[in-house]
């Protein structure tokens, strides 16, 4: 048997393996730190060299994950979505369009809707939808645990500290706040805590009312600012606080929505007697002061004749198409908005910032950085548009008008305010001699029936009524514009030359500023003291004579009834006395006339306060005294037994009369 040689086996061939790294390549992620003042945090190693290409690796994994948890979480369920889009709806901090709904710590919105969450799972009866809101629900128990507590605390107890002050702020929830000290209700916008570096943090917190701007109704907004306070403070202590937290919730619903309905009925142009407190308009801080007389409310009559902006107000829900397009067109038809953004709602005006968080701190934007216009529209155009119960209950309980007496452009409180009692005794009490009271009513009455029927060649020239009472002083001259005016029901404008100013400029933007108003409100104009602009023109005093001239140019095209007084007749310049319709002279008053005047103003005063007969009354009507000079003795005599109580006099009038008499000889020399 033939020998088997040994045959050596063939070397395995050596297969490539796969060679590992020896190290790893990992890259440094550090963070912005936005501001000097931030803490600082660390840096993060990654694999990847970009943020974003670790993002879209992880975004991957989790992608079918009902719940994504970070320190944010973000919701991907669509069933979740579902039920948290009917809990979230009108949440104005959370926009439910985006596609990504990722909740930041403290997950504001789904604490302040965690109610009307457990709400839904309570109500909801498909299974899927119920095991959906369960387990979102399950989830969001252990995060949103510390926060819900807390809230529930606060609703038992009434109280909150500072920290937890966004918890009871959710937006769209009604809110009881303080615009000038008067109580309203707004609606929450959102909060905002401000913590500037070296001071004390504070919030603000902004809302919007319901205003009206002359043209339209709409929301305005406003914020109120919360400052720091250690430990617990009573919930409705604060400067603005919800609704819900006041135990007479009804009640004040109830009476500013009543508030509110007068507020509709006040909007355009109304002829109001005010008894209260006026917040002025044109300082650079609101200031309060006290108002005792008639006013005319309206709001487009201050924006025109100070050439202001009206602000612009977010419609009202009930707002109908057509409504906005005609409010649109009315405002491309005015000047005053070309072209122009005008912001509403910057912070407030630091200067006018008091130190107390929780004190009236309503700031209305729109007032204190009001912006000129430059031109102006004087067509009036209203949308009167019927308002909902909540949109009265969110109106302010401010509205804009004049002072006639002190002639201040203020804001008046809707609750002082009262329907004007017509003086008919000022007309009849009125002394003039001969038929002259008679002649002045005759040419206002028919002036106000003409409608406008008799004009000059020159279109809008010559169609008003200029009445001249000429006389020495106390007579009655100022008395007989306001007793036509008071029979006739329109305002009486009244102003005094000295306040006109002598720089013919300024005189000009005066009288037409003047004019323009009595034509809106169909009022009559007193120039009182009018003798600087009626003298006759010289060769000398170019300055005067450009003032008469620019009034006489202003009255020719005045439209309306204008009372003029002088004390100066002689001097009345030529041009002037052409443009006249009316002259009506004044004369001391002689004895039958001057017992008339005491006898009125006895009546007026009070009969029962006075122990006069006819042989007293005879007496003092010798005396010679002019209306006004009557009207101060009566109004001293009363002074002088106010604390005694006892009744004046005849004696005591006279010798009040002689020694005021015998103190004008004296100053006289």
């Amino acid at each position: 048997m033939g020998s088997v040689e040994n045959v050596p086996k063939a070397p395995e061939p050596i297969l490539p393996t796969e060679k590992k790294p020896i190290g790893v390549a990992l890259y440094r992620h550090d963070c912005v730190i936005k501001h000097p003042h931030s803490p600082k945090c660390p840096s993060r190693w990654s694999k990847f060299a970009a943020h974003e290409a670790e993002q879209a690796k992880l975004e991957l994994e989790v992608m079918s994950e009902p719940i994504v948890h970070r320190h944010s979480f973000t919701v991907q369920d669509p069933l979740m979505r579902r039920h948290l889009k009917v809990a979230l709806a009108n949440y104005s901090d959370f926009d439910l369009e985006l596609k990504n709904w990722t909740f930041q710590e403290p997950y504001s919105p789904i604490v302040h809707r965690w109610d009307r969450l457990n709400a839904l799972y309570h109500t909801t009866t498909e299974y899927a939808s119920k095991q959906a809101l369960g387990k979102m629900l399950d989830f969001l128990r252990p995060v949103l645990m510390s926060p819900v507590d807390s809230l529930i605390q606060t609703k038992e107890t009434g109280k909150v500290s500072f920290q937890n002050l966004w918890q009871i702020f959710p937006p769209g929830e009604l809110a009881v706040t303080s615009f000038f000290g008067v109580q309203t209700v707004s609606r929450l916008l959102r909060y905002e805590l401000v913590e500037p570096c070296g001071q004390p943090p504070w919030w603000n917190v902004e809302y919007e009312y319901v205003d009206w701007n002359g043209q339209y109704c709409g929301y305005e907004k406003a914020k109120t600012k919360v400052r720091f306070f250690k430990g617990l403070r009573f919930v409705d202590s604060l400067g603005v606080y919800p609704l819900s937290f006041d135990k007479s919730a009804d009640t004040i619903k109830k009476e500013l929505t009543a508030r509110g309905r007068k507020f509709e009925s006040l909007r355009g142009y109304h002829f109001r007697n005010c008894i209260g407190t006026k917040i002025l308009l044109e300082t650079d801080c609101p200031e309060e002061r006290p108002v005792a007389g008639r006013v005319i409310l309206d709001a487009f009559a201050y924006y025109t004749s100070n050439n202001i902006v009206k602000p612009e107000l977010r419609h009202l829900e009930q707002a109908t198409e057509e409504a906005r397009k005609q409010n649109q067109a009315s405002d491309d038809d005015d000047d005053d908005d070309d072209d122009e953004d005008h912001d509403n709602n910057d912070d407030d005006d630091e200067r006018c910032d008091d130190s107390d968080s929780d004190s009236d701190a309503h700031s209305q934007a729109s007032e204190m950085k009001a912006v000129k216009a430059t031109g102006t529209s004087l067509k009036r155009v209203e949308h009167l548009t019927a308002l909902t119960d909540e949109q009265c209950l969110l109106s302010t309980p401010w509205l804009k008008g004049l002072d006639l007496k002190t002639k201040d452009w203020a804001q008046f409180n809707i609750d002082e305010l009262s329907d004007i009692v017509w003086n008919d005794d000022a007309f009849t009490h009125l002394v003039l001699p001969g038929n002259e009271k008679q002649l002045a009513w005759t040419f206002v009455e028919n002036k106000t029936l003409s409608n406008n029927s008799f004009d000059d060649f020159v279109p809008d020239k010559g169609r008003g009524i200029i009445i001249l009472m000429f006389g020495p002083p106390g007579v009655g001259k100022t008395y007989t514009a306001e007793a036509v005016a008071e029979k006739s029901r329109v305002p009486l404008y009244s102003m005094s030359a000295g306040t006109l100013g002598t720089r013919p400029k300024k005189v000009e933007e005066a009288l037409d500023r003047a004019l323009e108003l009595c034509r809106l409100w169909n009022a009559m104009l007193l120039l009182d003291e009018a003798d600087v602009f009626l003298s006759a023109r010289t060769d000398t005093d170019l300055a005067r004579n450009e003032l008469v001239a620019v009034f006489l140019t202003k009255l020719e095209y005045y439209q309306g009834i204008c009372f003029l007084t002088t004390n100066r007749i002689s001097s009345l310049d030529h041009a002037f006395q052409s443009r006249v319709d009316l002259f009506l002279p004044y004369r001391d008053l002689q004895p039958e006339a001057r017992r008339q005047v005491w006898e009125n103003f006895i009546k007026r005063a009070g009969d029962a306060k006075f122990d006069i007969d006819e042989a007293g009354l005879a007496e003092l009507s010798a005396i010679a005294l002019n209306g006004r000079e009557i009207k101060n003795l009566i109004k001293s005599a009363h002074l002088l037994t106010l604390k005694g109580g006892e009744r004046i006099t005849s004696k005591q009038l006279k010798m009040l009369a002689e020694n005021r008499i015998s103190a004008l000889e004296t100053l006289g020399g």
